[in-house]
């Protein structure tokens, strides 16, 4: 779920609410604490470019449906 908030300039910068990827080292308690993260998007699956897991094995994950 991501809510939207008024930036300088009328722009407007979407919030991540809630991030169901607990594995990724910047998932604490659900809430996302990246500075800013950036995502892609494929049909209706939604793809975190920000993703880094705890672990440092990976790069990217596919989130679906309910994971946002």
């Amino acid at each position: 779920m991501n809510d939207s908030q008024n930036m300088q300039g009328g722009a407007q910068m979407s919030v991540v609410s809630r991030c169901g990827a607990t594995n990724c080292r910047y998932n604490e308690n659900e809430q996302c604490m990246a500075g800013q993260i950036e995502v892609d998007f494929s049909g209706q699956m939604a793809q975190c470019l920000t993703f880094s897991p705890e672990d440092m094995m990976g790069d990217t994950m596919t989130m679906g449906e309910g994971t946002r």
